[in-house]
């Protein structure tokens, strides 16, 4: 988060100094205490005002490579992003959230709330808003509208037509909760190359051509989403088969649904902790495992040592 604020201040005031963001490691730092945030927020409205926090989540579109952002953005439908926007508060341990209400395929309603501690801040608020509205965007919601209360009773549209909008008193705003409101959606998921490795491990030496290119698309569609939380009549459906008949080819090469999705699930967290220093967190997250227990126990299971351990050794035979 901290990273799309810098890199947006870099673009529209690259004068202004944050106290304290200069020492934030955006890549490997997992946890930055909440009031530092606040502080950098804080600084943000009062030298640039609440349009600047808005627009800060246009930066997802820019900011290098983050497997969190890359993770979110790879969402079929608003559904599954906000699924997977309300586990990474869980894995995060954030004790600022985000109630979610989807009350038809296009809208949906929002609520920050606190479970312990201070109440999200003005600042705070605006900036999640407005990287909602990014994210929404960014997996293919079109014509966006979004609206807030006043505390005259009044609604305020804050975002139409690709542009912010914030009244002249901006503390008028009721900013802890607003709606969305999008006219289509066209989703802009792309493919994935599949590594050969991870369809060796899951093909047997000989199989029919058939049965082949039924698991390839499996794993193609696991693949392209792994941070999604996958049922197994989902990847049946994305393939085209009945449940029946995909639990069907996967009992011939000796497969279930579930350990198919963990077998991806490890291949993608040896991926991540191979190929940069993302928090062992994060790859928990990213790879799709329900909690960082379940990964480090899955993980150990399956590759004989903790995921730490497997970065370590990693790390020394890439110095050698």
């Amino acid at each position: 988060m901290i990273n799309l604020v810098t890199t947006r201040l870099n673009k529209t005031h690259p004068d202004l100094k944050l106290l304290g963001a200069s020492d934030i490691d955006a890549v490997r730092q997992a946890h930055v205490a909440v009031d530092l945030k606040r502080n950098i927020l804080d600084i943000v409205w009062d030298e640039t005002g609440p349009e600047t926090l808005l627009s800060i989540g246009q930066e997802i579109r820019n900011v290098g490579y983050d497997p969190i952002w890359h993770a979110a953005i790879r969402s079929e439908n608003p559904t599954i992003l906000f699924k997977k926007w309300q586990r990474f508060e869980v894995f995060a341990h954030s004790k600022n959230r985000l109630r979610i209400n989807l009350i038809s395929e296009n809208f949906a309603s929002f609520q920050r709330y606190v479970s312990d501690g201070k109440a999200p801040t003005t600042p705070e608020n605006l900036l999640i808003c407005g990287l909602i509205i990014a994210l929404l965007e960014e997996i293919g919601c079109l014509k966006l509208r979004c609206e807030m209360q006043l505390f005259n009773g009044e609604t305020y549209t804050i975002f139409k037509d690709g542009h912010f909008f914030v009244p002249e008193e901006p503390d008028t705003l009721i900013t802890d909760a607003w709606s969305i409101e999008w006219q289509t959606f066209s989703p802009k998921i792309e493919s994935v190359v599949l590594g050969a490795d991870l369809l060796e491990i899951a093909l047997p030496g000989s199989c029919s051509p058939t049965l082949k290119a039924s698991i390839e698309a499996m794993v193609q569609c696991l693949m392209i989403d792994i941070a999604r939380q996958w049922k197994v009549g989902e990847l049946a459906l994305s393939v085209g088969l009945s449940t029946r008949s995909l639990q069907r080819n996967l009992n011939e090469i000796n497969l279930s649904f579930s350990s198919l999705v963990r077998l991806a699930r490890i291949h993608e967290a040896c991926h991540l902790l191979k190929d940069n220093d993302t928090p062992i967190t994060a790859v928990a997250f990213c790879a799709g495992f329900s909690d960082s227990a379940h990964f480090s126990r899955d993980f150990r299971a399956s590759m004989g040592m903790t995921p730490s351990q497997y970065r370590t050794v990693f790390s020394g035979s890439n110095r050698r």
